[in-house]
């Protein structure tokens, strides 16, 4: 079983979703926790329903937890400008997870709000709650609790409490608290001083990837950099899972479409590009090898990827919109596989709609971690319909359907047919008639 599953997840005000979004992504009690049955999930959509807008939301905040100057960078703030829903001028994610290990299995609630003030965003409300060890009637407990850059509430010592005050005034409107409280909980050693896992949320967020077609690789390799040197190795190993999440980040893709790789990673680098061969092979069977061609460049090498058919040769760079598509998507895929939580928005684009649902179903049924897609592609739906909250709808005014099991009822037929509450097919083929001319 994977460390972090997801359980639920909250969005609001990104975007066109001007009300709250709310994705169930396991739906049995948790006394016997099992998710076989709950590891992909498929959103659908008309277009600008806001699945890429769920999909972002959840990428703006993962970049906010593991990089503390994201809030302070004028690239980024103009960015919040722009994909926070104009009417509400502020951001709400919350995310419900399982966290377990040996002899940990704890439920946390994690949720973060961004709010507009004098033309920039900054952290207006950060809370973190925490069900110890689950059992039926157990019910959360706050574990920390920030507002207005305060905070509120804390379950520590009062010693520890006022030093972690001190160490975070006049920080927390721009900076996330459970980063600073992960520092000082590694800095300090105070591994009794806490009831909860103070780096669960960081830990977390290095256990999912996102992928979003204009995703800055070449961002994420340097905030894992920076985390690495936020928490030495001496100190993160009294935590075993935290030096295996931040050293995933192997490599970053460059503006002229070279890996650029450590050479301490090289061999990692090497391992996954033959495995990422054996998985394009099963695509293009003519494929023979795939070759890294690589410059040296200090400590790193700038490594390009040769795609051999045996009579000829081709740059990465050149392949077929496809056979590219599948090399991005690789990471993403390989987390899922791991043990990781992988949401990939637009799956279905440029790819065959027989290869999108093999690699479907053998997330379904083979997979030890978490898949979340968007998609267009109504074909998922047929391998997917008698799993558990693995379909979901979303409307135009922001309402999510779940495909329940009903008999031998098609969830495509009744998707296509407008049968699904809020279904964008209301359109017949005359409508387009004088749309596009004489």
């Amino acid at each position: 079983m994977s460390e972090f599953f997801l359980l639920r997840m909250r969005v609001n005000g990104i975007k066109s979703i001007s009300k709250e979004i709310q994705l169930d992504f396991y739906n049995k009690t948790m006394e016997n926790f099992d998710p076989e049955l709950y590891r992909v999930k498929a959103i659908y959509g008309e277009n600008g329903s806001g699945k890429t807008g769920i999909v972002t939301a959840l990428n703006i905040v993962k970049k906010i937890v593991l990089n503390p100057d994201y809030l302070s960078q004028q690239e980024n703030q103009s960015l919040l400008n722009e994909i926070v829903n104009k009417k509400s001028k502020e951001l709400f994610v919350e995310i419900e997870y399982v966290f377990h290990a040996p002899a940990i299995f704890d439920v946390y609630k994690y949720s973060i709000t961004l709010t507009q003030s004098n033309e920039s965003y900054v952290i207006s409300g950060e809370k973190l709650d925490v069900i110890h060890s689950y059992t039926k009637n157990k019910k959360f407990k706050n574990v920390f609790e920030i507002n207005e850059g305060k905070i509120t509430n804390l379950t520590a010592s009062d010693d520890v409490r006022l030093a972690i005050e001190r160490e975070t005034f006049n920080l927390l409107n721009k900076r996330v608290f459970v980063i600073e409280l992960a520092k000082y909980y590694f800095k300090e050693k105070v591994y009794s001083d806490f009831s909860f896992e103070p780096s669960s949320v960081l830990l977390l967020f290095l256990n999912l990837k996102v992928y979003l077609e204009e995703e800055d690789m070449h961002e994420m390799y340097l905030i894992t950099k920076l985390l690495k040197n936020n928490f030495p190795d001496e100190n993160s190993k009294q935590n075993p899972i935290f030096d295996s999440y931040i050293d995933k980040q192997i490599y970053y893709l460059d503006s002229k479409g070279r890996d650029i790789v450590d050479k301490a990673n090289f061999d990692s680098y090497k391992g996954k590009i033959k495995r990422m061969e054996r998985f394009l092979k099963l695509f293009k069977n003519d494929l023979k090898s795939i070759s890294i061609e690589k410059l040296d460049n200090g400590s790193q090498y700038k490594c390009e990827l040769i795609l051999n058919y045996g009579h000829y040769s081709v740059n990465r760079e050149f392949e077929s919109t496809g056979v590219k598509k599948l090399i991005k998507l690789y990471d993403s895929l390989s987390n899922a596989d791991n043990g990781g939580i992988s949401f990939i928005d637009e799956m279905d684009s440029n790819l065959n709609d027989i290869y999108l649902c093999k690699l479907i179903e053998y997330f379904m049924y083979y997979s030890k971690g978490q898949l979340c897609f968007t998609t267009h592609n109504l074909d998922p739906m047929t391998i997917l319909k008698n799993n558990r909250n693995s379909i979901d709808f979303l409307s135009s005014n922001n309402t999510i359907t779940s495909w329940k099991v009903t008999g031998n009822a098609a969830p495509d037929r009744y998707y296509r047919n407008g049968m699904i509450e809020n279904s964008p097919f209301n359109i017949e083929a005359d409508d387009f008639i004088g749309m596009f001319g004489e």
